[in-house]
């Protein structure tokens, strides 16, 4: 059910679609139910909307609130590792995660969710409320080439600066200078493996050559969505199915475009 502005009106008020004769189409997903009712956040929206104003000096306009339905893969993956610090002996390892099934975002992995699969439940919501995304393992299987692609750039230009900063003298002033591009070239490296490694819960050791990814299925999470409007700057407000808000979600629609288009065509929906 959304809520939108009415007649001017800057509260959050509930609107009703009245069905004409048209049955509404009927969806059923597997996704987590919400744990507080949607009154409950909507509270809460309505709550920050005027402590917004009474903090500002003037009223924040409520544009729309709307649960909707994000899509999240759940996903299997093995890889090969050596067994033992000496032995050059390797095994076949697994795991299991989650990610948010949209290309349109990249927030990494949610290895936590895992341990919520089993609550999984058929949920019925509004037709208009479910965000579909990637249905199968080829959004992290692109992600995971897009990585190999930009970790062997890396390499090369550590390669290439290597031998710039070997063949120039202590004296040379140009050495400094290349080396503190190589520290910076490592950093970012290790930075990228990390964001891809810790969400697997990877060793820095594996090699990305034996990794593979298995099966994958899709399951929903809702997410109570509000946005705010006051002199021509608006925000989004974000609440997840505790009713605890979700400050990366916002985030990620204040600055991506193609999120905030997204899920503002799901909302005129």
């Amino acid at each position: 059910m959304a809520y939108q502005l009415s007649n001017g009106d800057t509260r959050i008020q509930e609107v009703r679609t009245l069905n004409q004769g048209v049955a509404p189409e009927r969806v059923i997903v597997k996704a987590l139910p919400m744990l507080v009712p949607e009154s409950t956040v909507q509270h809460y929206a309505e709550k920050k909307r005027v402590k917004r104003g009474i903090l500002g000096g003037s009223e924040e306009r409520f544009v729309f609130g709307k649960t909707l339905y994000l899509p999240y893969l759940e996903f299997s993956y093995q890889y090969s590792t050596s067994k033992g610090l000496l032995s050059k002996q390797s095994v076949l390892a697994q795991g299991r995660s989650t990610v948010m099934a949209l290309r349109e975002v990249n927030l990494g992995f949610y290895p936590e969710l895992i341990s919520l699969l089993p609550h999984l439940a058929d949920v019925e919501p509004d037709s208009g409320s479910v965000v579909r995304g990637v249905e199968s393992t080829i959004l992290v299987s692109e992600r995971l080439d897009e990585l190999r692609g930009m970790l062997s750039d890396f390499d090369r230009q550590l390669q290439e600066l290597s031998k710039q900063y070997d063949s120039l003298t202590k004296t040379d002033r140009a050495k400094q200078e290349i080396k503190e591009n190589i520290d910076h070239l490592k950093k970012t490296r290790e930075t990228r493996w990390k964001m891809f490694a810790d969400g697997l819960k990877l060793s820095a050791k594996i090699g990305l050559e034996t990794f593979e990814f298995l099966e994958g299925s899709v399951f929903y999470m809702p997410y109570f969505l509000a946005r705010f409007s006051r002199g021509g700057e608006s925000r989004f407000l974000v609440w997840d199915r505790s009713g605890k808000e979700n400050d990366t979600i916002a985030e990620e629609l204040m600055k991506n475009n193609k999120f905030r288009d997204l899920v503002q065509s799901h909302i005129r929906d």
